[in-house]
């Protein structure tokens, strides 16, 4: 079962690894912006929904909350 898994897992970086040998500088540099881009989505949701977290268990204070999510 683990073997089926790993080859699924290689074969699919080797099919991620020809499309982008086929991309130009420029390509590479847009697709490396949007991942970054979708990172940074990602944190900042994840960050944002621990304060808010944190502020319905009452252990930090609106005015707290208001601070961090500027």
């Amino acid at each position: 079962m683990w073997e089926r898994i790993r080859a699924g897992i290689v074969w699919f970086i080797a099919v991620g690894m020809a499309w982008l040998g086929d991309l130009s500088l420029k390509d590479v540099s847009t697709v490396a912006g949007v991942l970054i881009g979708l990172l940074m989505a990602i944190i900042s949701w994840y960050y944002k929904r621990k304060t808010y977290q944190l502020l319905a268990a009452g252990r930090i204070t609106r005015e707290e909350y208001e601070s961090a999510n500027r």
